[in-house]
């Protein structure tokens, strides 16, 4: 473990602990903040693969079922597939579900709604990802099992488990749409099941992101999991931070 993310999960500890004996919050407080974090999650997640609703219309969507004019119904349509999804993995987290494939693929199939013909299904075809070639089809499964069958080392930190098994899933691609999605959704089942806030990657947030994604494709030889280890620490912190000024 570098220092650097060393020294960010143990701020991440501390916090941790700081968050679980404060005062409860008022209750239209922490509903407040539940509120926005729902909208700012499904608006973030979904501009992300090029969704054109603006944040306010998101909002109008979720809360009082708006059709945008001039908007196309499958941006529409995700919006309400990311909510559903959301909804499935707080089930999960409440039952301390472990992530399988069956997880997963269910997951997959709430989300892309707008697209029945390859929701909770892995792709039957190859593809290029900006020179970048996920895994080939006829070996998702395989590697799948693998995945979900792995289990982190007993030492490891939630967040450094929650960005490798991110790392892992991205780097196999196993959907034909709506992988990035599925695999932010597992972030915070993951962190949610060890005590930890859910985070949202914000569009400051993003080239970071990116850029960790990148690393950890290995396209110059070196395969590198800190970076995304590094992203999601700080956004554990920053949530954090935002629930205890509640």
């Amino acid at each position: 473990m570098g220092d650097e993310l060393g020294r960010l999960l143990r701020e991440v500890d501390r916090k941790k602990m700081e968050m679980t004996e404060r005062p409860d919050p008022a209750p239209e407080a922490q509903e407040a903040y539940e509120e926005r974090f729902l909208f700012e999650s499904v608006y973030f997640n979904n501009t992300m693969e090029g969704n054109q609703l603006t944040y306010e219309e998101v909002e109008a969507v979720l809360k009082n079922d708006l059709v945008i004019a001039g908007k196309p119904l499958s941006d529409h349509m995700s919006l309400v597939g990311y909510r559903d999804a959301m909804q499935l993995a707080q089930q999960y987290v409440i039952q301390n579900r472990r992530i399988g494939e069956h997880e997963l693929l269910r997951l997959h199939s709430r989300i892309l709604i707008d697209k029945p013909e390859i929701a909770g299904e892995y792709r039957l075809y190859n593809l290029m990802i900006k020179g970048h070639r996920p895994t080939s089809y006829e070996k998702i499964g395989t590697k799948m099992h693998q995945l979900v069958e792995k289990r982190a080392p007993e030492y490891a930190h939630p967040v450094e488990s929650a960005a490798y098994f991110h790392l892992r899933l991205e780097k196999i691609h196993p959907f034909g749409d709506g992988n990035g999605r599925v695999g932010r959704l597992i972030i915070n089942i993951m962190l949610e099941q060890a005590g930890l806030p859910p985070v949202i990657i914000r569009e400051g947030d993003r080239q970071e992101y990116y850029e960790a994604l990148n690393a950890y494709d290995g396209l110059d030889g070196n395969r590198q999991v800190l970076p995304m280890q590094l992203h999601l620490a700080g956004l554990v912190i920053r949530h954090i931070d935002e629930i205890t000024a509640l």
